[in-house]
This record gives structure tokens, C-alpha cells and sequence, in this order.
């Protein structure tokens, strides 16, 4: 039994969709952030999902600093990192839903404008 044409039309557009879908996670998956604290002696690595993957502390920046601006410049650093992976995980989501999956949009009747 053939399978309607539009019901075609509409399975293979869920699978172009999903293939979208998979590969912009891959791509959020790929996001590092790396922003330094305001004295550049901490570098965090933030991923797409805002985890922390990774910390440099500067040699000499833990015996510099007292406990609370040891932990100001690491809490700063990460917070700039996470807001960049942040801004970077919107940019494809934006670019993945607007442009891959909205496309122009279905063509609007004269009459809608």
C-alpha cells in the first residue's frame, strides 16, 4: 500500500527536522567558553550546557589572594564564561530554528499581508 503523498511530504520533512535538531546539539555540544576573571589569573572553561569543564589559576594567584578574592575572581570568571557559552548556545539555536527549521515560512496568502 502506497503511502499518501502528503503524508510522505510531512514524514520526511520530521526526519529533515530531527537531523536539524541532532546536529545543532552537536554543535552546542562543541561550545567552550574560556573568559578570564577581571585580573586575567583565572581562565574557566564552560561548555554549551554551562558546565564547568576545566580551570586555570595563574601560578602565584592562590598565594596572592586571600580565600574570598580567590573565590570573587573564580566565581567572576565563571559567571562571564557561562554567559558566553550561554550567548553562543542561543546564537545556534537561533540559527538552527529560524533558519533550518522556520526557513522563509510557509508562503502567506496576499490576502494575510
Amino acid at each position: 500500500m502506497a503511502i499518501h503523498p502528503e503524508t510522505q511530504a510531512a514524514l520526511d520533512n520530521a526526519t529533515a527536522i530531527r537531523h536539524k535538531i541532532d546536529d545543532m546539539f552537536e554543535r552546542i555540544g562543541q561550545i567552550r567558553a574560556r573568559r578570564p576573571s577581571p585580573n586575567n589569573w583565572v581562565i574557566p572553561e564552560v561548555d554549551g550546557a554551562g558546565r564547568l569543564t576545566d580551570l586555570y589559576i595563574a601560578q602565584g594567584t592562590i598565594a596572592r589572594l586571600s580565600d574570598e578574592q580567590l573565590a570573587a575572581e573564580i566565581m567572576a570568571a565563571i559567571r562571564e564564561s557561562t554567559a558566553d557559552a550561554k550567548r553562543h548556545q542561543s546564537m545556534v539555536i537561533e540559527e538552527t530554528v529560524v533558519d533550518d527549521i522556520l526557513g522563509s515560512g510557509p508562503p502567506q496568502d496576499e490576502s494575510d499581508v
